[in-house]
C-alpha cells in the first residue's frame, strides 16, 4: 500500500476527491450537511445534554464557538477553555442574547503551556461541577516553526500534548460522574505526517515543514483518543476522534490566501468552494461524537460526516494498537517531566 504520508499535502488538496469535499452543495454523503442543532434535536430524551457539563477547548471561536452555542442552547453547562477572556466574553454575551438562561463560563487555558493546563484543572475542580465530556477542539494549523513554553514543537505541543495532559488530569472526573465522552478533533490532514517518535521536534526546526507538523499533531489526536479509550472504555468513558470537514474558520490564519486560491479552497473573489461546510455543519461531527448513543461501544473510532470512517494511514489506523500505546507512553513521559 502506498504511504500517503510521503506525499505533499498542500499539492494533494488541489484534487477535491483527495480531501473528501463534494464538488457542489448538493453532493456529499449522508450526514455531510447535518448541523449541530439537527444532531442535538435528534437525541432521545433520555440522552439529552440538558444538565450535562462539557468542557470545550477553543470554545470562543470557529467550530468551538458553534459547539458551545449549540450545547448551551440545548441545556448543557459549557466551560470554555481559551486564552482570550475578551473574546470568550463576547461569545458568551452573544449566546445569552438568544438564550438568556444558557449556562456558559470561561476559564483561562493556554494549551501551549502545560502549567496553564494544570491551573485550568484546578479552577475547574473549584467549580464542583460533575464533568460529562471534554471536547478537544482548540488548535493551530500549519504555523511557522516555534516551540511551546516547555520546549515542544508548537503544533505537537499545543494540539496534542496540551490536550493529552488536560484529558489525563480530568478523565477520572468523568468516571466519577458516571461516564461520558472524550472527543479529539483531528483532520483528514493527518495523512500529511505521522508521529516522529524519535524526532517530534523536527531536529529543532531543521527538518520542519508546516503541513508535516500539522499532520503529526492530527495523527496524534487520533492515537490519543484510541489510547485513552483503551484505558477508560471499561470505566464508562469512550473516546473518539474526527475530521470535521472543509470549513473556513480562523484556524487557517497561517495559510496565505494565495495558497488557498492555488488549492481551490477559495476563488478569485475570495469566496469559499461550494463543497465547504458551514461552521454549524462542520461542528456537527464533534457534537455527535460527544453525545450520540448510537456510538456506544464504538470507542476509539474515527468519524467523518457524522459517521464512523477509517483513517487514511497505517499509523492512524493502528490496527494492533502499537502506535497508540507508544504515543501514550511517550506523552506521559513528556508531560510528567515538564
Amino acid at each position: 500500500m502506498q504511504d500517503v504520508r510521503s506525499k505533499d499535502f498542500t499539492s494533494m488538496t488541489t484534487q477535491w476527491k483527495d480531501i473528501g469535499l463534494p464538488m457542489t452543495v448538493d453532493q456529499g454523503p449522508v450526514g455531510y450537511r447535518w448541523t449541530t442543532d439537527q444532531v442535538l434535536d435528534k437525541l432521545p430524551q433520555e440522552h439529552s445534554v440538558k444538565g450535562k457539563v462539557f468542557i470545550v477547548t477553543g470554545g470562543h471561536s470557529g467550530l468551538g464557538e458553534e459547539t458551545t452555542r449549540a450545547l448551551a442552547a440545548h441545556g448543557a453547562t459549557v466551560i470554555v477553555g481559551s486564552r482570550s477572556k475578551s473574546a470568550a466574553d463576547e461569545v458568551i454575551a452573544k449566546i445569552h442574547k438568544s438564550h438568556p438562561d444558557a449556562k456558559v463560563q470561561w476559564i483561562m487555558l493556554d494549551l501551549s503551556d502545560l502549567d496553564s493546563v494544570r491551573q485550568f484543572v484546578k479552577e475547574f475542580h473549584a467549580t464542583g461541577l460533575p464533568l460529562y465530556s471534554i471536547i478537544c477542539n482548540a488548535g493551530v494549523m500549519a504555523c511557522p516553526y516555534g516551540k511551546t513554553k516547555q520546549g515542544f514543537e508548537t503544533q505537537f505541543g499545543t494540539n496534542h500534548l496540551g490536550h493529552f495532559l488536560l484529558i489525563k488530569l480530568l478523565i477520572d472526573d468523568i468516571v466519577k460522574s458516571g461516564g461520558g465522552r472524550v472527543v479529539c478533533v483531528s483532520s483528514i490532514a493527518h495523512r500529511a505526517g505521522g508521529i516522529r517518535f524519535d524526532d517530534y521536534n523536527f531536529s529543532d526546526g531543521k527538518e520542519y515543514e508546516p503541513w508535516k507538523g500539522y499532520g503529526q499533531s492530527k495523527t496524534a489526536n487520533i492515537l490519543c483518543a484510541k489510547g485513552f479509550n483503551e484505558h477508560y472504555a471499561s470505566k464508562g468513558v469512550e473516546c473518539f476522534s474526527l475530521h470535521p470537514g472543509g470549513i473556513r474558520t480562523p484556524l487557517q490564519r497561517h495559510v496565505a490566501e494565495s495558497k488557498m486560491l492555488e488549492n481551490g479552497w477559495i476563488n478569485e473573489k475570495g469566496e469559499v468552494h461550494p463543497g465547504f461546510k458551514t461552521v454549524a455543519q462542520g461542528a456537527a461531527t464533534q457534537v455527535l461524537a460527544a453525545t450520540s448513543p448510537d456510538l456506544k461501544g464504538k470507542g476509539g473510532a474515527y468519524l467523518e460526516d457524522c459517521h464512523v470512517k477509517e483513517p487514511l494511514t497505517e499509523q492512524a489506523k493502528d490496527e494492533m494498537g502499537e502506535y497508540s500505546r507508544k504515543l501514550f507512553e511517550l506523552s506521559e513521559k513528556l508531560v510528567n517531566a515538564a
